[in-house]
């Protein structure tokens, strides 16, 4: 199956403030990422998260205590035109 790659800025916020970060997103070509796709880039980066918000893709830890985040929202995802799929 042949992936594409989106970058996508997201916004942390946690127990100290707010950071805007970006991240890779992988998905099949020809699709647009899913909310699944985006849990799967998060559970890479070392967070355990789930969907609260659809509407403003904003995810919340699935156990607040363990980590210092307390919620993390996508505000935008572009295609990377540049980028050649790669087959996993």
């Amino acid at each position: 199956m042949l992936k594409e790659r989106y970058y996508s800025t997201v916004e942390y916020v946690d127990r100290y403030g707010k950071t805007n970060k970006e991240m890779h997103i992988y998905c099949e070509v020809g699709k647009k990422p899913t909310v699944g796709d985006f849990i799967e880039a998060f559970q890479k980066a070392g967070l355990d998260v789930e969907l609260k918000d659809f509407i403003d893709l904003t995810f919340k830890p699935k156990h607040p205590p363990s980590t210092s985040v307390i919620s993390v929202r996508v505000l935008r995802t572009v295609k990377d035109h540049s980028f050649k799929p790669f087959a996993c």
